[in-house]
């Protein structure tokens, strides 16, 4: 009879293994949820510096200095696609740029602004009032100070910069620049040319490209519509230069790009 009460008791409180179990896993899954949602820009830093002396046979530093605790990853070697980078890696380089260039905009009172999405920075410099005189390519010495400002922040980055200007839709009256095909894209050359040649930002991470009066952001309607118009952006995707994969830039034997 006692027996038979022990295994009566025995089979009741056999529903707490599984409740138990059930609560275990449970827990487990939760444990996994929060810790997928922690996103370490510190471990993302190192991972990109290593992934880069496995490629580039650079010395290999365990941990950062202090010194780049809130500064971009320096890249200087050959660059790193975007699919070796990782995605979220890309983000993160993407984001402490958008943020130090600001910075960088405020400090030199350059009056640009700046543009994130999830794959791009895009840094507009608009009206050529403060950038450029009516109708011509040259550079102020305002925007030349905002371009000596940014190159520190361009250099390192393994992605593409694409240099794009546009203008509005008022005729031209220039000999030099018959149409706004010519001039938005001398003013995105002159930008390219004192990127590189001056600035030292590396010449096959930068193309340039011309929109002319056909992308206007407003409508043409106002001074202050036309004045916005009329822009270069300086704009840093998430990927990596173009023919990159198709042979890489034209290096002499110093291991720096070449400019013909």
């Amino acid at each position: 009879m006692e027996e038979h009460r022990n295994n009566e008791n025995t089979g009741s409180m056999r529903w707490l293994l599984t409740y138990a179990d059930m609560i275990t896993l449970l827990m487990t899954f939760f444990i996994i949820l929060y810790a997928f949602s922690k996103t370490d820009v510190a471990k993302y830093r190192e991972i990109a510096v290593a992934l880069h002396a496995a490629l580039t046979g650079a010395p290999l530093q365990r941990g950062l200095p202090a010194a780049t605790n809130n500064a971009l990853v320096h890249l200087t070697a050959n660059p790193l696609p975007t699919a070796t980078l990782g995605p979220q890696v890309a983000s993160v380089m993407l984001a402490e740029l958008a943020q130090q260039a600001q910075a960088v905009l405020q400090r030199d009172k350059a009056g640009a602004t700046v543009h994130v999405t999830p794959v791009s920075v895009d840094i507009r410099f608009q009206g050529d009032a403060v950038y450029f005189a009516s109708a011509s390519a040259t550079l102020t010495p305002t925007f030349q100070r905002a371009l000596r400002g940014l190159a520190p922040l361009l250099k390192p980055l393994p992605f593409e910069i694409r240099v794009e200007g546009f203008t509005n839709d008022l005729p031209l009256h220039s000999q030099k620049y018959p149409t706004a095909w010519e001039l938005s894209a001398a003013r995105a050359v002159h930008v390219l040319r004192y990127l590189t040649e001056v600035c030292g930002v590396p010449p096959h991470l930068v193309e340039a490209d011309a929109f002319g009066q056909w992308h206007p952001r407003y409508p043409n309607n106002s001074p202050a519509n036309l004045a916005a118009n009329r822009s270069v952006d300086i704009v840093v995707t998430n990927q990596p230069p173009v023919g990159l994969n198709q042979g890489g830039p034209d290096l002499p034997p110093n291991g720096s790009a070449s400019v013909p």
